[in-house]
Formats: structure tokens, C-alpha cells, sequence
């Protein structure tokens, strides 16, 4: 199928297109079916997950009006909206002292608020729903999980270490309680807690 050079220059392009067409209309046309499956299934996944994040905003308002959040937070666990029902109800149970329940509802917070602000104060409740249901073993170990964890937001690594502050100067661990403050007056961002530890000292 070579064309002469000469000859090529007489070819109109019209011709070369239909040429061109002739010899790839197979791959030309998987090429457009492929990129139109893609189009379609790239916006029916956006249509779905816009339907789906709209109904769950529904059913979390019908469910604080109707003063059911907490079925809500154990329906949707694996969402935000999920989060923060956990978390509204878990911050009840602990003004009412139920800890066993605070805990669990903390629990629920802390994997739903993963990778976001959130997530650290939902682990920082949790740390005190074990302290005051008489685990105080495992609410310090919680709080040092937290102080600790550079994936949380510095402000919960914070609030965690001026916690861990008081509790070592308490118990005389001098060099414990320094590291911790140290810790927070690095912080560029938690001046609630450096205020707190400095009223602490004096």
C-alpha cells in the first residue's frame, strides 16, 4: 500500500482521512467506547455518592429531631455524620456519668472521625470514660497513645500531654511532667494549654 511521493502530494485530504479511518476504524472505535464507559461510570459514581451523602443527612436530621441519634451513630458507624452522632452522644453519657456507655459511643467516634480534627477528641473522651469507670491503668495508657500519635491533630496531642502533666507532678515523677511540658509549650497552636499549665506551676 505505498503511495509515491509524488503520487502522495496528489492525495487530497479527505482521502487520507478515510484512508486512515479504513485502516484503524477498530481501535478508534474501542477508544470511544471505552472513554464513554469511563464518562458514564466516573458520573454515576458521583451521582450515587451525592444521593447516598444526601439521604444520610436526612435520616441524621430526622434522627436528632426525633432524639434517636444513637441508633443512628450504630446504623451509619462508617460515615462522618455517624461520627459526630457517636460523638453528641457519647459527650451525654459522660455529663451523665454513664462511662460504660460514654465509652462505647467514643469508640464509635474515634473510627468513623479517622483522618479527621475530630478523631482525637473522641479518643481523648474515650481515655476518660475508662479513667472514671476505675480503669485508670488503661485511661493513662490511652492518654500516652494520644500525646504520642503524630497522625492526630497537634491540639489532641496536646490536650493529651497536659493531662499526663498534672498526673506525673502528682505522683512526684518530676522528670515525667517536664518532658510533658516541655512537649506543650513547643506547641504553636494549643496557648489554651500552655495558659493552663502555667496556672498549674504557679
Amino acid at each position: 500500500n505505498l503511495i509515491d511521493v509524488k503520487d502522495s502530494a496528489e492525495v487530497s485530504i479527505e482521502d487520507r482521512i478515510s484512508s486512515y479511518w479504513m485502516e484503524n476504524k477498530s481501535s478508534v472505535c474501542v477508544s470511544i467506547i471505552v472513554l464513554l464507559v469511563l464518562v458514564i461510570a466516573f458520573n454515576g459514581a458521583r451521582i450515587y455518592k451525592n444521593f447516598n451523602e444526601e439521604k444520610v443527612q436526612n435520616f441524621y436530621s430526622e434522627a436528632k429531631a426525633n432524639d434517636t441519634l444513637g441508633n443512628f451513630a450504630e446504623s451509619n458507624s462508617s460515615v462522618y455524620l455517624g461520627g459526630l452522632a457517636a460523638l453528641t452522644i457519647a459527650d451525654q453519657a459522660y455529663v451523665d456519668e454513664d462511662y460504660e456507655r460514654a465509652y462505647k459511643f467514643y469508640s464509635t467516634a474515634s473510627e468513623a472521625l479517622t483522618d479527621n480534627i475530630l478523631q482525637g477528641r473522641a479518643l481523648i473522651g474515650q481515655a476518660f470514660a475508662l479513667y472514671n469507670n476505675d480503669n485508670i491503668n488503661g485511661g493513662l495508657d490511652q492518654l500516652v497513645s494520644i500525646a504520642t500519635n503524630t497522625k492526630l491533630a497537634e491540639v489532641a496531642q496536646v490536650e493529651a500531654a497536659f493531662h499526663l502533666a498534672v498526673e506525673a507532678k502528682g505522683a512526684g515523677r518530676d522528670e515525667e511532667y517536664d518532658r510533658y511540658a516541655t512537649q506543650i509549650k513547643a506547641s504553636s497552636i494549643a496557648s489554651q494549654w500552655q495558659q493552663r499549665l502555667a496556672m498549674f506551676e504557679q
